[in-house]
Parts: structure tokens; sequence; C-alpha cells
């Protein structure tokens, strides 16, 4: 069983158009399930609304049993969380929330999202964070963090531990951890873009040793497996797809010699924290 924790599907994205049937092609029978949100609501030219965009969603994940949804949120625009209240009540098909700071030019640390963190603590739903760059004014794993402190008993995501090269995956870690040996924020991550494209894992190689070895045991039931397919070359054919997954499974297995572990990445931390 597999879990791919970070992917969409949308039109008139910077990466194309991908409608829910072209994505499941780059899936294939590679994956058991697709953690997915709307881009339709997140970086589009035909940006939609929050609701139009989360009720296709939903349309998506009814008819194709794989689709696990997100619910997009556009804090900057919906302020008053009325209409992510009414989408959460009448579709407990949605999982988990998604934001994206750097696509909303919100800095992650802004008070205006507390009122969607708020719904997700009500809700039980964990939320996955868009984290950009260590310099981004807006989704840096540090600005995060520090709105996750606000929020210690939500479960908050850094999709991509960081974008950018080895210092800023670096940081990221260092803030996990911080977040485990203090225990002031429920911190999660994923492993899209980290080492993507390049066939190497060593920055994931390091991740997974961190949070095996922290004071408090082992944390490696923290790390999601995903690819954010479609974006990123590498993610945007069945045969490309499944290389970097064969990729992540073979060389985890030979480094770590423990398959439990790899299952655990690729398929039940997610389980486990979506209660799935």
């Amino acid at each position: 069983m597999i879990i791919d924790s970070h992917t969409h599907y949308g039109l008139n994205s910077p990466w194309g158009s991908y409608s829910p049937e072209k994505v499941l092609e780059i899936f294939g029978d590679n994956i058991d399930y697709a953690i997915c949100s709307n881009l339709e609501g997140i970086d589009s030219i035909s940006l939609k609304s929050e609701l139009d965009c989360n009720l296709d969603m939903i349309r998506a994940a009814k008819k194709y049993k794989k689709i696990l949804p997100l619910a997009v949120c556009q804090v900057d625009k919906s302020l008053d969380g009325h209409v992510m209240r009414f989408l959460l009540s009448e579709y407990p098909q949605f999982i988990g929330l998604k934001f994206h700071p750097e696509c909303e030019k919100l800095p992650a640390n802004s008070p205006k999202y507390d009122k969607y963190l708020e719904l997700a603590r009500e809700f039980k739903k964990p939320c996955l964070f868009h984290s950009g760059h260590i310099k981004s004014r807006f989704s840096s794993p540090a600005l995060i963090y520090e709105k996750a402190k606000e929020f210690p008993d939500v479960p908050i995501i850094l999709g991509h531990l960081s974008t950018g090269p080895q210092k800023s995956h670096e940081e990221a870690i260092a803030i996990m951890l911080d977040s485990i040996e203090t225990e002031c924020a429920t911190l999660y991550c994923d492993t899209s873009w980290i080492d993507f494209g390049t066939g190497e894992l060593d920055d994931i190689f390091l991740l997974i040793e961190k949070l095996k070895t922290t004071s408090k045991g082992d944390f490696s039931h923290r790390i999601l497996w995903a690819s954010d397919a479609p974006a990123g070359e590498f993610n945007q054919t069945n045969e490309l797809y499944r290389k970097n997954l064969d990729n992540f499974k073979v060389k985890l297995e030979s480094y770590f010699e423990d398959k439990e572990l790899v299952d655990r990445l690729l398929y039940f931390n997610a389980r486990d924290l979506y209660g799935l």
C-alpha cells in the first residue's frame, strides 16, 4: 500500500493543465491513494473561488476513490471562514486543509490564518502548508513554525521540508527537531522536492536519521512520502513518476536496511495522521 501525500490537479496552472483523469494516468497503478488539492484555487490563470474549487474537488473525489481531497484555503480572500466552515460541515470527505502562503503572498505567521486553524482544530483536520525557501517572506519554515506554536494541537505539515538547497532543508530539519524537543508544536513534513530529479536522497537520509534519534525517541512517523505531482518535469509522466518512486524505495531500503521504515513513510504515517 502506498499513499502519495502531496498531489494536485487543475487547469491553467504554471505546470500545465491537468484534469483528475490526467493525474490518475500519471499515478497509474503505482500508488493506492493520492492526497490531492485543486490548483484552480491556488495558482491558476483562471483562479476559482474557495467554494467553487473545493466543490470541484469533492466531485472528483466522489468519482475517483484513489483521490483523497484537501480543502484549499484562500485565507486572504475569505477572512471570515464561513465558506470553509460550510465545506467542512457538509463534506466530511475533506481529510485536511491546504495552505499556500507563497501564492497568496500572505506570510504564514499572519493572524489572518487563525480562523482557518481554529476550524482545523474544531474539525480535527491536519494542515498542509507549502513551505518555501528559508529566506521566503511568505512561506519559510520559520514563519510556519511561528504559527504552528500558536496551535500546538493542530498537526501542521511542512510541505517539501522547504524548497531550496541543502541549507534550507537543514534549517527545516532543525525546526522539526526543536518542535519535538520543546513539544511546542506538532510538525510533520513531506519529502516532495527534496533531492527530486537528482536521483540522490542525501537530504532525506539526513532527515530520517535526525528524526529517528531525538531525545524523545523515534519520530520518523512525522515524515510522509510525497511527489508534488504533476509539479516538476520528473512528475509529469507515468514512467518518470514510477522511476522516482522506485528510486525512493530501493535507496531507502538499501541505506537503512529497514523495510518497515520504508513502509511507514510510504503508507502508514499518512494513514495514521489523517485517520484513514
